[in-house]
């Protein structure tokens, strides 16, 4: 059996949200941030960082995009990756991720610690409202990409939604909400409906040390 360590909020919902649409056996343990720095957890991921995978034999893998990718081709019969052999679409897949991980959740970085963009604590909220700027950019290609779509690609669900919802799960943070971009919103609806979101936000709700059951 599998076991994600993720934390409430963390980009890590995306794969819980995976391994639950996969129904792939796994378990999931919820950390705190202080908890991201405890020995035990440093030693499966020296960069303190969710979401991390143990697989079955032990081996632990980290980063959203890999682990995504794993839990694709681990369990095709789901299709959230792309079809055996079709090496376009797995390129496109990569693609969505890799845009995602690099683009829309690297802009978030001021916004979450604005201490590491400036020199001075004065100059925090400049980085900030910097970062909410390029995010209304970032917001508004996904949203101009979603438009008549139900799916991120091949009109079918895959990880790429997965992690596109987690997107759409912050921007009601920035003084932007997700309400101006419409498609998008309609593409968070949808998926606030979807069971198995619904369960992993009350798994995650739950947290401490709470074990989710398998899938």
């Amino acid at each position: 059996m599998m076991k994600l360590f993720l934390m409430k909020g963390a980009c890590s919902l995306a794969a819980h949200i995976a391994l639950l649409w996969a129904k792939a056996p796994h378990e999931v343990q919820v950390l705190t941030h202080a908890e991201l720095g405890d020995k035990e957890f440093l030693e499966l991921s020296p960069k303190g960082a969710v979401p991390v995978l143990m697989i079955d034999d032990g081996r632990v893998l980290t980063e959203s995009l890999a682990i995504l990718q794993f839990i694709a081709e681990s369990f095709p019969k789901s299709r959230l990756g792309a079809p055996t052999g079709d090496t376009f679409s797995q390129a496109r897949i990569n693609e969505s991720l890799a845009e995602m991980v690099s683009d829309t959740h690297k802009a978030w970085a001021p916004e979450f610690v604005p201490s590491r963009f400036v020199t001075k604590p004065a100059y925090e909220e400049d980085a900030r409202q910097a970062a909410f700027r390029q995010l209304d950019i970032q917001y508004a290609r996904l949203d101009h990409i979603m438009q008549g779509k139900t799916w991120r690609l091949f009109d079918r669900r895959t990880v790429a939604d997965a992690y596109l919802y987690v997107m759409c799960t912050w921007k009601d943070q920035s003084p932007t909400p997700l309400e101006s971009f419409p498609s998008l919103a309609a593409f968070r609806s949808r998926l606030d409906k979807d069971p198995d979101v619904r369960r992993a936000l009350q798994e995650e709700e739950a947290g401490g040390q709470e074990i989710a059951r398998t899938a």
